[in-house]
Parts: C-alpha cells; structure tokens; sequence
C-alpha cells in the first residue's frame, strides 16, 4: 500500500510582495498546477490515500476558481481517499460548500477523528489514520489500537517541554509512546525527518513548491509504502517541485572595484546548480567598500535571461576606512571627521553616510 504525505501547498497565494503581477500569477498557476500533477502521481502509483497536512490554501477565502479545480482533482480520483486536515492558514471550510462532498475525501475537527484505511487481511496489520486540527483546546494525547499500523496527521510545531496552550505547538510529551507510527507534520516548510519513540518516526514534508527565496532547496512530499508483510510503514522523500528556488550569496569582501565584484557573480553563478528553469536571487553579502557601486540594470541584462526568473540583492555592509580620510586636508577629510564625531549615528548609519558623501564627493552616484 502506498500513501501520500502532502502539507502546505498554500494554493491560491498572492505572492506579490514576492514578484511583480504578472510573474506572482504565474507563480500561483504553477503552485496549482503541481498539485494537479501530484494527483496524476497518486493515480500512476495506484495509491490508496493522499495525506494533507494543513494550509492547502494561504487563506480562508481562496478564489472560487482555485477552490474548484482542487474539488474537481479530488472528484477524478475517486478511488483515492484524501485526508485534509487544515492549518492555520486555511482554517475555516471552503471545499464543497456548494456540491455535494464525495465519498473520498475526509475532513478533520478539533477533536480527535480516526478511519480505518485498511482492514488488516492476510496477516496484514490494519492501517489507521488519526488526526485533529489546530484549536484553542488544551492539547491532549490520541487513543490508539497498538496493535494497528497508526498513522497520525497534525499541523503544528513539535516541541519538548511544558509551554502555555498554543493552537501551533504539538508537545511531544503527548504524542510518544503513544502507539504511533509514522506522524505526519504540517507547518514547517521544509523537508525533515527524525525518531519520535522507540516505536515510530515523525516527519515534516515540507511544502510541494518553494514560493520565495526564504523556501529554497529541494521541495516536494513523502512517499509512505506498507512493507511486503504489510506489518510496517517505510517513507522516502520525494523532489516534486516544478522549479528550484536558489538564493546565492555573492562575498564582495575585499573588493576594490565594480568590475572585481562582476567577476565573483560570475564564478558564484557558474558554480551554482541552479539550471534556466529555475528562480534565482544573487545576493551580495560581506564589506562593500565605499568605492565600489554594482549596478543593478547592468547586472540584469547580463544575467537575467539566464535563468527563469533572476532578481538581486544588496545585502552587504557598507564600510569606509575612516583611516584613510582623518588626517586628510581636503573637503573629504573634513566630511569624514564631522561624520565619525556624531555620536547620534549608529555603526550602519555611519558607514552608509560616510559612503554616499564620499561618492558624491567624488561626483560619482551615490549607489
């Protein structure tokens, strides 16, 4: 039996203060369009159910045409059960509010809810899924059969020790040894696997596609398979994403001209997995000497096209050497002897007006 482990997909996102309009709603028709190819996997692989771990949506109120297509996928795979259980994204219902629900799809409450997905012939152990949504009620343990393979779903933050009552926080003192098997975690965006007993493992799968440089690297969800006796559960991480996002840091330390800097993007890009498919933010980091002024729109033309989407960054500490100016009798030695003596600047305040005064000085542009 194979079953499909699925979170955070956030379907229908603005993505916006991502990308500019015309690329977020392409972004959003890709994020749809991976979970239509995920329902086509499910059927490939004749799966018996798909696991959804929360935050489908990105809101309570996905567009009715994003809502549709999801009920429609879920209704051209009538011998697939889907579990959905919401998260905090998506925490009010929108799927078939206007049609009837079909048979195999089965939603959770904020109580503890358990189905039967197989029933143990042959030798076989039974196979039971067990879940309950985010809410305000104390969190407490779900009462399993140890004898049965219990597959458990939750959205939240796993965490050892006591802490106050959070809907987004799953103590781990409730769920181990607790006769679960395999718990399936949403919330988290990223793929991570880890022992929760001696008996079980749990697992974030992370979301099916990275929407920004803040979820880069491999993206996609968790195969779960019986074993050949059909007595325990084996996962494996499965890369699904239609394309990579690549945030690649660019040291600038210790460069003294833009043509320097130009030649270290080049190298950190040519070294970079990242391939013409896929989003890519270069990203300087380290000292960028006041000397030194990198210039966006020559940075996109020569690499923009290279890849499917390419945006930059100026992430690195601008840094004067007052050393140089103090004891200088011109205009800019003064400048930067007024500059270091006030004490209402802080450290980044200083550097940043110590270089743009120093550049205009030097009748060059300012960034």
């Amino acid at each position: 039996m194979k079953i499909i482990h699925c979170s955070d997909l956030h379907l229908d996102a603005d993505l916006r203060t991502k990308f500019d309009a015309t690329r977020a709603a392409e972004r959003r028709a890709e994020l749809l369009g991976t979970f239509r190819r995920l329902c086509f996997y499910a059927k490939e692989q004749s799966a018996a159910a798909v696991l959804i771990c929360g935050d489908l949506f990105d809101t309570d109120s996905p567009s009715p045409s994003a809502v549709r297509t999801v009920e429609d996928l879920i209704l051209s795979c009538p011998d697939i059960l889907f579990f959905y259980l919401r998260g905090n994204h998506d925490s009010r219902p929108v799927l078939f509010r206007s049609r009837p629900r079909p048979d195999n799809l089965f939603l959770f409450e904020q109580s503890w809810s358990s189905w039967e997905l197989s029933s143990g012939s042959s030798g076989e152990r039974r196979v039971c899924i067990t879940g309950r949504e985010p809410g305000p009620e104390p969190f407490t343990s779900p009462d399993l059969d140890p004898a049965c393979l219990n597959i458990v779903m939750l959205h939240g933050q796993v965490r050892d020790g006591y802490s106050a009552p959070d809907p987004e926080v799953l103590p781990m003192s409730a769920l181990r040894g607790r006769g679960i098997d395999y718990l399936a975690l949403g919330h988290l965006h990223h793929y991570r696997s880890f022992a929760l007993d001696e008996r079980g493992t749990a697992a974030y799968c992370g979301t099916l596609e990275g929407r920004g440089f803040d979820e880069c690297g491999s993206c996609g969800f968790i195969l779960l398979e019986t074993d050949e006796h059909g007595r325990g559960l084996k996962s494996h991480f499965v890369p699904f994403a239609s394309r990579k996002l690549y945030r690649i840091d660019c040291p600038v330390t210790g460069c003294t001209s833009d043509t320097e800097i130009y030649e270290r993007m080049a190298r950190v890009l040519d070294a970079s997995p990242a391939a013409q498919t896929d989003l890519v933010r270069l990203e300087l980091t380290g000292e960028l000497d006041y000397g030194c002024s990198p210039d966006p729109a020559f940075i996109q033309r020569e690499w923009g096209d290279r890849y499917h989407y390419f945006e930059y960054k100026n992430s690195a500490e601008p840094v004067v050497h007052t050393e140089d100016f103090l004891c200088d009798a011109s205009l800019k030695g003064e400048f930067v002897r007024v500059v270091s003596a006030d004490e209402t600047l802080s450290g980044r305040e200083r550097a940043v007006v110590l270089r743009c005064g120093l550049r205009a000085l030097s009748g060059e542009s300012l960034f």
